[in-house]
């Protein structure tokens, strides 16, 4: 998915919501969020496994806290209350950016001379980021580039993905997956077994379980996170629409020919199907958190036991592009609800356990006033970019601006 692409969202309804239908103010009028936000999302699927999933308390309210001024129209990666974003851009210097997390204010800025996709994972104390055929590591405190190493490309800004129990940064692509130590870039192994990558990899207890070609086939391969060697390999229908594979305790769930397949995590085998969409459906975005998958589509949302596939909630207002995470208490994604916010793109947020609406935040009513990049949550705060602010925007429990 090409992250400069103006990205279309959607929101869905029901009963008690606070928010706020005014414009995004300018930068004049910022909030600091009343706590510094904790809390970790350090890559595209929040951790290694891909699963959108957090262990912190989503905020009560989503208002709009602060905007930055720094440029980007990237997903921001979160860590130990800084925010770190890429301003990659023609018009601009491609630079990595840090933010402080409460209130916007810019940390450091290190230029990198780039542009086009790009990706940024946060492993230890370093900012790795991925853009065109270079991989950087940067000091997460000072932006000070560490080392730089050569890659196979990045032609997706979620090809990227961080195992931090063993500091291990992957990089997908046409050619294949390769392995670098986050700490130096030492480059550990590279592997052609599974090529044409299109969607994040998943890590998990041990493995790289990656969607793409193998021998013409779309095929879903568990490779060994030590040293690249295949594992097992499974053919697929098709290679899945959108959604990234997550790696569970159940199995490794994919999405193929639009419907989300479970796979034996030690095996391969496929072990059981959970949800088909329609014709022309297919997820957008799968979330896995306590035994639950939570499921985007352009039909809408809907909450499945991750072991029966039994429906737990369902929400059937479209969810017009990716991107969804999860809290303890909190669902939130982009949607779009014409009932509740009338020709406007809003970021909305939903009871975990029921699919009660909780609150939404609407932007502007512009034709052009999208989301773009996927809402990332942390404790108490969640943040997005806006192509009507050309930047960061925070939202959380602070007092509605406007009216």
């Amino acid at each position: 998915m090409n992250r400069r692409t103006f990205l279309s969202t959607a929101v869905v309804a029901a009963s008690a919501f606070s928010g706020c239908l005014s414009m995004l103010p300018s930068s004049d009028s910022d909030t600091s969020l009343p706590d510094v936000p904790t809390g970790t999302w350090t890559q595209y699927g929040a951790d290694g496994a891909n699963t959108f999933a957090t262990n912190v308390s989503g905020p009560s309210r989503g208002n709009l806290a602060w905007t930055s001024e720094a440029f980007t129209r990237w997903q921001p990666v979160i860590s130990d209350g800084t925010v770190y974003t890429t301003n990659f851009d023609p018009s601009h210097d491609g630079s990595a950016i840090a933010l402080d997390a409460q209130d916007g204010t810019e940390q450091w800025r290190t230029t990198l001379n780039a542009s086009g996709e790009n990706g940024t994972v946060v492993v230890g104390d370093r900012c790795v980021v991925a853009y065109d055929t270079e991989l950087v590591g940067l000091d997460s405190r000072t932006g000070e580039r560490v080392w730089r190493e050569p890659t196979n490309g990045l032609n997706f800004s979620e090809l990227i993905v961080a195992d931090e129990a063993t500091g291990t940064v992957l990089v997908g692509s046409e050619e294949g997956v390769e392995a670098f130590r986050a700490v130096d870039g030492e480059k550990r192994w590279e592997t052609d077994t599974v090529r044409r990558l299109v969607r994040a990899p998943a890590v998990y207890d041990g493995r790289v379980f990656a969607v793409g070609s193998v021998d013409g086939a779309p095929s879903l391969v568990a490779l060994s996170l030590e040293d690249g060697s295949e594992r097992w390999r499974s053919e697929l229908a098709s290679v899945p629409e959108s959604a990234a594979p997550v790696a569970t305790r159940e199995g490794v769930v994919v999405s193929d020919d639009r419907t989300l397949v479970v796979h034996d995590e030690e095996t391969g085998d496929r072990c059981c199907e959970l949800v088909s969409f329609g014709e022309n459906v297919a997820p957008r975005t799968v979330a896995s958190a306590d035994g639950t998958l939570f499921v985007t589509s352009a039909s809408g949302a809907v909450a499945v036991d991750s072991e029966t596939g039994a429906e737990r909630w369902r929400r059937d207002t479209p969810v017009y592009d990716s991107g969804i995470c999860v809290g303890t208490e909190t669902v939130v994604f982009p949607l779009d609800a014409p009932e509740f916010a009338p020709n406007k793109k809003t970021i909305s947020a939903f009871h975990r356990d029921s699919g009660e609406m909780r609150w939404y935040y609407a932007l502007d009513s512009n034709f052009h006033d999208d989301v773009t990049s996927p809402p990332v949550l942390v404790d108490g705060a969640v943040f997005f970019t806006a192509n009507n602010i050309d930047g960061l925007a925070a939202l959380g429990d602070v007092p509605e601006r406007g009216g």
